[in-house]
């Protein structure tokens, strides 16, 4: 039978308190020698830190985008046909 799956909408401080709280209880299982339940934390982080740094990357590109619109828009650009 094939897993179900959700899809859950995080802000990016969501994601961030998710990955603090992993990091707990990944702490808190090797203390109590639950490498399984450890190993499991670990993934679940990995994959938050992944999603964080994707976020991240796409908020430096809209910005880059953003800021070449700009001047684009404003014409701070000079172009080869123009003399500024």
């Amino acid at each position: 039978m094939q897993e179900s799956t959700a899809t859950i909408k995080l802000t990016k401080s969501e994601i961030e308190w998710n990955i603090i709280a992993l990091v707990w209880m990944e702490k808190s299982s090797e203390e109590f020698r639950r490498p399984h339940d450890a190993t499991m934390f670990r993934k679940l982080k990995k994959d938050f830190v992944k999603i964080k740094n994707d976020i991240i990357d796409g908020e430096k590109n809209l910005e880059a985008e953003n800021k070449n619109e700009e001047k684009i828009r404003t014409g701070s650009q000079s172009c080869e046909e123009c003399i500024d």
